[in-house]
């Protein structure tokens, strides 16, 4: 192989880089929609469960400080499952209005 000055290089490197950019960017692609799938589940799941988990731990110290077991757990408990289902939705319509952005914008 010929010695190449850096110019001859870097204009090979440079079509070899564009020759492979459309393929590149569909496994990209690909890739980032895989993740956008998994991120919105644990994203559901973590709405969710730290909802819950705030109602039951102020359940329990409403319990404990006022001595009204089992009545502010439940409560409370009722309170954050409702919490739950809400920041569920919201996230919901969220996850859905940006992905319509996206698709009237053609990012996809």
């Amino acid at each position: 192989m010929p010695d190449q000055t850096p110019d001859e290089l870097s204009a090979r490197i440079k079509a070899a880089q564009a020759a492979r950019s459309p393929k590149h960017d569909t496994v990209e692609k690909q890739a980032e929609s895989t993740v956008n799938a998994g991120g919105m589940a644990l994203r559901y799941g973590a709405e969710f469960g730290a909802s819950v988990f705030v109602g039951l731990m102020l359940g329990l110290g409403i319990d404990k400080f006022f001595g009204t077991a089992p009545w502010g757990l439940l409560v409370m408990l009722g309170f954050g499952l409702a919490a739950g289902v809400l920041g569920v939705i919201r996230a919901y319509k969220q996850i859905n209005a940006d992905y319509a952005n996206q698709s009237e914008t053609g990012e996809e």
